[in-house]
């Protein structure tokens, strides 16, 4: 007898605890992941890509400079845009823009386009949706307070993104623009091969990276022949903003396609 009321208390035990976890279950509230974050709208609207470049029947290109550290280069390269009435997009880095205001107010007063880099040179697609907002709001107040202007566009640090990065920065009033030509100029390879890579791999709407940092020297140098070669070829070069005034930004990468598959 005292067996059996052990057993039946045993199952009125069990069956109270596995009543108490549904129950838990059921109450416990499901917290979405991201805020603001709808992949089904993402994908139905195509904004969780980046711009790599811009559908235009316009033979034009974006010139365009990356800045995360370094005072002799920005100075050099602006110096050959001045010499040759050429006008480009600047991607500045949050801490640098406000440690060299100099510089950033020349490129400003010169007439170029101001765009953000981001804070921290960090992998952004490796962060969470705040520290992701962060980076950039941060920079966007330093960029602002230093040059006067808001920018549009933003290029995360070495080029990395995911869709978090892409739809945090919209969020935020920014458009993710990466690149279509790299000249690889950061790699440190001598002029003569960034200007035959440019020139071999421009094609109509592209998107050209360049970088005016310390760590890119031979920049300068290649410059003046790359414009000379694409001018020669037909092509118009102008910042950014004003080739996104040309046509539709392109979101599918043209990284690595045949080059017959490029709009000449």
């Amino acid at each position: 007898m005292i067996v059996k009321k052990r057993t039946i208390l045993l199952c009125l035990l069990v069956m109270l605890w596995v009543a108490a976890a549904f129950i838990a279950l059921k109450s416990r509230a499901v917290k979405p992941v991201v805020d603001m974050y709808d992949l089904t709208t993402a994908a139905a609207q195509n904004i969780q890509m980046p711009v790599f470049y811009v559908e235009t029947d316009r033979k034009a290109v974006a010139l365009t400079f990356d800045i995360s550290w370094g005072e002799e280069m920005p100075d050099r390269v602006l110096d050959v845009l001045k010499e040759h009435d050429q006008k480009a997009t600047f991607f500045l880095s949050g801490p640098w823009a406000k440690y060299y205001k100099d510089i950033v107010k020349r490129i400003v007063d010169e007439g170029h386009e101001i765009a953000s880099h981001g804070q921290e040179h960090d992998n952004l697609s490796q962060l969470s949706k705040k520290a992701i907002s962060d980076n950039i709001q941060s920079a966007h107040d330093i960029l602002v307070n230093v040059s006067g202007v808001s920018p549009k566009y933003f290029r995360p640090p070495n080029g990395d993104y995911n869709d978090l990065v892409v739809l945090t920065a919209r969020e935020l009033g920014y458009e993710t623009v990466i690149w279509s030509v790299d000249s690889r100029d950061w790699q440190r390879p001598g002029a003569g091969y960034i200007v035959e890579r440019v020139s071999r791999y421009t094609f109509r709407g592209a998107i050209l990276l360049f970088h005016a940092s310390d760590s890119a020297p031979d920049t300068p140098e290649a410059l003046p022949m790359v414009l000379a070669n694409l001018k020669t070829a037909g092509y118009e070069v102008m910042p950014l903003g004003e080739l996104m005034n040309l046509g539709t930004p392109a979101r599918d990468d043209p990284r690595g396609r045949p080059e017959s598959e490029l709009p000449r």
